[in-house]
């Protein structure tokens, strides 16, 4: 994404104010965070749920039960739960015979 920054300065000398405009065109790129730096210039990642299971233990759990782990996953859930309730899909119909 290119990016265009203009700067404009003011100077004055012996009694003449000089305007100076500056415009520059540059790409910016955002560094994502990879880990944390213990020692400068290398990038460790440690995570302590995996270390601990816990991952492994809620992604069993979802494939054991169908039930998502992720709030987001759970309000889906949920809420396609109630949409069901209130307009009555998956009713079960009797059938006689």
């Amino acid at each position: 994404m290119a990016t265009k920054k203009t700067t404009t300065k003011k100077t004055t000398k012996n009694g003449v104010t000089v305007t100076t405009t500056t415009t520059t065109t540059g790409t910016t790129r955002r560094k994502r965070k990879t880990g944390t730096e213990i020692i400068p210039g290398v990038n460790v990642s440690v995570s302590w749920k995996k270390m601990l299971g816990i991952t492994k233990l809620k992604r069993w759990f979802t494939k054991q039960t169908g039930i998502p782990t992720t709030e987001a996953g759970m309000q889906r859930k949920i809420g396609k739960w109630i949409t069901d309730l209130l307009t009555g899909k998956n009713k079960k119909v009797k059938s006689e015979k």
